[in-house]
């Protein structure tokens, strides 16, 4: 058993829910017990590895001790600009570390927040002090830990784009180079690594059914059909007299006739549905049934054309989520509404969730969600960047840091987007599959859940040109890895029942 005590009471709730979530990835048992409670008690500790945590090392007289020195980040200055890490970060090389397991830090690794000013290189080795062994760590991992997977900057940061979206560029991990890195994953693999060190026979239990790692695909529908009934004729005069551009005039000409003739080039529900049972990849898609904004949906959630598409996403078992609107980001009334309208269609209920245009607000969007009887969320991505936003490649419940309390909700983290390398940053097919395959790749080293969004209207090569082929690429590649798959309520589910088994 693991046994984890600290000393800062006042943030007891912060550091429980951090511990909890560190450990809970091991699949161990464990106990969070407060320091002055752990004085007071008798425990059996010949096979227990004991993790402090403070100003100060508890010299407790453990066998095997882990002592994580605590920074100020939990102090009279949380949830104020004075608390936020000092930059630019500190880093450490994994060889510092003096692990067996290096190759899973990926070269420096950024000190998001320090407990002790004391020298890496000597503290953090395995220490032996006759015959106890002792770890000391000078990063405050727990603060660090906490500080990604809250969001915190996104509370006490007001910067926001035009969509009132937090940007990724005011992110500390877009600022410090990190931000394509699960760097909460990599703090937990060097924890556990110091835990493997002493030698006490723990292993960490398999969540993937023997894979090793899985990936999830998203669909969002944002619209159903590129054109109506009647030729775009004011977009396509506009390419040539606006734009200067005849070349795109006649492309869409033809596009238009191609789209009459055959099928819309937003049509790919049955290509999309094809490529996943083609590969044995799980996929969910999110539909529209609200909104009233002009970002908002384009199509009626009970046409009889969607009603057949739905009707054939749920004959090849896979699910069908919500996307909620626009002004829905934050509002729990809004959600229910829309929850309930695609209910009626479906006939069974709705569990998972994806935000429009990942519109968000830090916390309440994800209170919102639990407010409305939501499982899951699948929204926590960054919409101009791909990555991770909140450091982490696994599920998570969310922690609401105006309400210090644990959510009854799943957050399961998307990672990247088709509109993220396209439309904001204008990547060429190639680059973006390197992207992609990098973070299918760093995601593998950490047993993750890669968590990748492909629109329907993607695959339109007069506006996406040359991005046709670039999905069934990825899924490729996907495929030769030992991967296990599923729809994201099947990954939530699976995860679910493993930790808490």
């Amino acid at each position: 058993m693991i046994i984890a005590t600290y000393d800062n009471y006042d943030f007891a709730n912060q550091i429980e829910y951090t511990f909890n979530l560190i450990f809970s990835t091991y699949g161990i048992s464990f106990k969070i017990i407060p320091l002055k409670r752990f004085k007071k008690g008798h425990f059996s500790l010949s096979e227990t590895v004991l993790i402090s945590y403070g100003k100060n090392n508890p010299e407790l007289g453990v066998k095997h001790h882990v002592h994580i020195y605590a920074s100020d980040f939990f102090g009279k200055n949380y949830l104020k600009l004075h608390s936020m890490p000092k930059t630019p970060l500190k880093k450490v090389n994994r060889k510092d570390f003096e692990v067996k397991k290096a190759d899973l830090f990926m070269g420096e690794t950024p000190v998001i927040f320090r407990g002790s000013e004391k020298n890496i290189l000597r503290d953090s080795q395995l220490i032996p002090r006759g015959s106890h062994f002792s770890v000391c760590c000078p990063i405050d991992l727990i603060a660090s830990i906490f500080y990604m997977v809250s969001r915190y900057e996104e509370t006490v940061i007001k910067k926001r784009d035009s969509h009132n979206r937090f940007p990724a560029s005011e992110s500390l991990a877009w600022k410090e180079g990190f931000l394509h890195r699960p760097i909460v994953n990599e703090y937990i693999d060097l924890l556990w690594s110091w835990i493997e060190e002493f030698n006490l026979g723990y292993k960490r239990k398999s969540i993937w059914n023997g894979k090793n790692f899985a990936v999830c695909l998203t669909h969002d529908v944002d619209q159903l059909r590129k054109y109506k009934w009647y030729p775009p004729l004011r977009t396509i005069a506009g390419s040539t007299l606006k734009y200067g551009k005849p070349r795109k005039s006649l492309a869409l000409s033809k596009d238009y006739l191609k789209a009459k003739l055959k099928s819309d080039p937003y049509d790919t529900f049955s290509y999309l549905i094809n490529l996943s049972k083609k590969y044995g990849l799980g996929s969910s898609f999110y539909l529209m049934s609200g909104g009233k904004t002009a970002f908002d949906r384009r199509y009626k959630i009970n046409s009889r054309k969607l009603v057949s598409i739905i009707r054939n996403i749920q004959k090849n078992g896979f699910e069908i989520g919500l996307h909620t609107s626009f002004d829905a980001y934050k509002n729990a009334a809004l959600i229910s509404s829309e929850k309930a309208t695609l209910e009626k269609v479906l006939g069974n209920e709705v569990l998972g969730v994806r935000q429009h245009y990942l519109r968000w607000k830090t916390p309440e969007s994800w209170r919102a969600r639990e407010a409305a009887g939501i499982k899951y969320d699948t929204s926590l991505s960054f919409a101009d960047h791909e990555g991770f936003r909140a450091g982490i490649c696994i599920p998570f419940k969310p922690f609401d840091i105006l309400e210090n309390r644990e959510l009854d909700l799943w957050e399961l983290p998307l990672i990247s987007m088709d509109g993220s390398l396209y439309t904001y940053q204008r990547l060429s097919p190639d680059k973006a599959f390197i992207r992609v395959k990098s973070l299918i790749d760093t995601v593998k080293k950490h047993k993750g859940v890669f968590v990748i969004l492909w629109h329907n209207s993607s695959f339109d090569e007069v506006d996406w040109p040359g991005w046709s082929h670039l999905y069934e690429k990825i899924l490729i590649y996907i495929n030769k890895q030992s991967v296990y798959s599923n729809t994201a309520l099947g990954i939530i589910k699976r995860w679910e029942d493993e930790i808490y088994k």
